[in-house]
């Protein structure tokens, strides 16, 4: 199945790559663009397609939750490519976007608490509401993080690897878990399309390979909560290179008066990007959740108590590093 899924990827891509033209999906530059030539566009559907098709045969197996996750995705995939067609506004794109999180939330099952320093802890309906908006966020924020070649596909190998390493480590057993596989399949089906976007790339995600992957690594998070196999905290860790780059660059262009929604090239990762190059910026920032989030997310996992001091100690430094970068800054760096 996972080679099956990098396959059906990598093929479906270059499938697209060559129909690009015919389906309007060449993408020019643009004020949100950190590319010169226009460039196809809209291959992430084939990891989309792949991940459906994964979960598609891992539910015939008697995993019926995953019938949940195939509508879903597809949903999601196909809201994502009417967006790579038609530039949908995001009036219409957000209430879609959270009713899909709801019934992927509505449909999980019952989720522990999240345990707060002083013996608090959330739960109930504040933990559902809450759970909605980190994914509506983490949802938008990986597709504004999908901006140079490579970065968006490479961590989300890293994440859903890192993941699944987590949960294995603290349970052998984890292979008895439909989402432990389907989060190795999603991680192949990835990478057969980041064989075509490696910089320099040959061929863009898009917003349907966005929107199905931030889908598909929310969900095998929430089932492994679910499931009792890896806690909160460490699912906060793990994505913290991206989340700190978009949240530090939002919150920068809010306290200057911007509209969120308008397009801009002012992200770390697009400021770096400018100086350093694509494949340099992609790297490190693999480099990062490789040496830095993955430790301390396994470290969160395995040290329960000390799981929220972790998780401040993984995103201070990334914070001041955002900043070091200008991340969300007035100025384009090296423009």
């Amino acid at each position: 199945m996972i080679i099956a899924a990098l396959l059906i990827s990598w093929l479906g891509t270059l499938l697209i790559e060559h129909q690009a033209d015919r389906l309007g999906l060449v993408q020019a530059s643009n004020a949100r663009s950190s590319h010169t030539r226009p460039t196809p566009s809209g291959g992430g559907l084939a990891i989309a397609l792949a991940s459906v098709l994964a979960a598609t045969a891992l539910a015939q197996t008697g995993h019926g939750e995953l019938w949940t996750f195939a509508v879903l995705a597809m949903c999601i995939a196909l809201l994502g490519f009417a967006d790579d067609l038609y530039d949908l506004s995001p009036a219409l794109r957000f209430p879609i976007q959270a009713l899909i999180f709801f019934a992927l939330l509505w449909t999980s099952g019952p989720l522990p608490s999240i345990p707060l320093p002083l013996n608090l802890a959330l739960a109930g309906p504040l933990l559902f509401v809450i759970l909605l908006l980190v994914g509506l966020w983490w949802l938008n924020l990986f597709n504004f993080m999908d901006g140079i070649d490579g970065i968006a596909g490479s961590q989300a190998i890293l994440l859903l690897l890192g993941g699944s390493a987590i949960w294995w480590l603290g349970n052998p057993a984890a292979a008895d878990f439909s989402s432990f596989w389907l989060a190795l399949a999603g991680a192949a089906a990835t990478g057969g399309f980041l064989l075509r976007n490696w910089p320099p790339a040959k061929i863009f995600m898009g917003d349907a390979g966005s929107n199905a992957i931030a889908l598909l690594i929310f969900w095998v998070a929430i089932r492994a909560i679910a499931e009792g196999q890896v806690a909160y905290q460490p699912w906060l860790i793990l994505p913290a290179v991206f989340v700190t780059d978009a949240t530090v660059t939002l919150m920068r262009r809010l306290l200057r008066g911007e509209r969120p929604w308008y397009a801009h090239r002012r992200h770390a990762y697009q400021q770096l990007s400018r100086v350093w190059g694509h494949r340099r910026v992609t790297l490190a920032y693999s480099g990062l959740t490789l040496a830095w989030t993955f430790p301390l997310a396994w470290a969160a996992q395995q040290l329960p108590t000390w799981s929220w001091w972790l998780v401040l100690l993984t995103y201070m430094p990334l914070v001041a590093l955002s900043l070091r970068a200008d991340a969300g800054g007035a100025n384009e760096m090296g423009a």
